[in-house]
């Protein structure tokens, strides 16, 4: 069976692979800034080299871990994160669609305005920052075009990192190492979710939808 991951650099996107590299799958990586020699570069905004990849791998499950996940960065450059967690999921998912792959979209739990944790898969969405919205639009876009489609909300990562601050927990390190004052909130409740877990899971959310 084949996989395709997008974002395969990255600490999620890595952790997916492995788990499908473990279980006999092959596993075609996506990434762009970070590629390596076993990683195809591709800038997925490219929407015919996007196709063309597609169409030679033939996958038989597409796993959309890329996006643009820092809320600053949304914020600094609204137009280009809309591009990445918006336009290029809803064609990555009709592409899927079109080839009968089944299609995962990792989201976020952005998505909800946190007043009242912990969300079931039908509470309604109510983001309060620019990127909780671009990863919601990014549903809605994706189920549109194909509404067969999962759609993991995940929390707060961390897990083997390839430098300190690739998470937004490990980030804080940095931070401290500086010795300056590091604002923080007293009130949030988070739930931050090792990368090998949440690979699991999407691995088992795969085998369900192929049965």
């Amino acid at each position: 069976m084949n996989v395709l991951v997008t974002g395969a650099s990255g600490l999620l996107g890595r952790a997916v692979s492995a788990e499908f590299n473990q279980n006999s799958w092959k596993v075609l990586g996506i990434a762009l800034t970070r590629a390596t020699d076993d990683l195809v570069k591709l800038d997925l905004t490219d929407t015919e080299a996007v196709r063309n990849v597609i169409t030679d791998y033939k996958p038989h499950v597409i796993i959309h871990c890329a996006a643009e996940r820092s809320p600053d960065k949304v914020e600094r450059d609204y137009i280009a994160a809309k591009k990445l967690n918006v336009s290029v999921s809803r064609n990555l998912a009709q592409f899927a669609y079109e080839i009968k792959a089944v299609f995962v979209y990792i989201s976020t739990d952005y998505v909800f305005n946190g007043e009242t944790p912990p969300y079931s898969e039908d509470a309604v969405p109510s983001p309060i920052n620019a990127y909780g919205a671009t990863k919601l639009e990014g549903e809605k876009n994706v189920l549109e075009v194909n509404p067969d489609s999962c759609i993991l909300r995940v929390p707060v990562l961390y897990g083997i990192e390839e430098y300190i601050g690739e998470s937004a927990i490990s980030s804080l390190i940095t931070l401290l190492l500086q010795k300056e004052p590091v604002r923080v909130s007293n009130f949030e409740r988070r739930y931050p979710s090792h990368t090998s877990d949440v690979a699991a899971i999407v691995f088992q959310l795969v085998e369900k939808k192929l049965e």
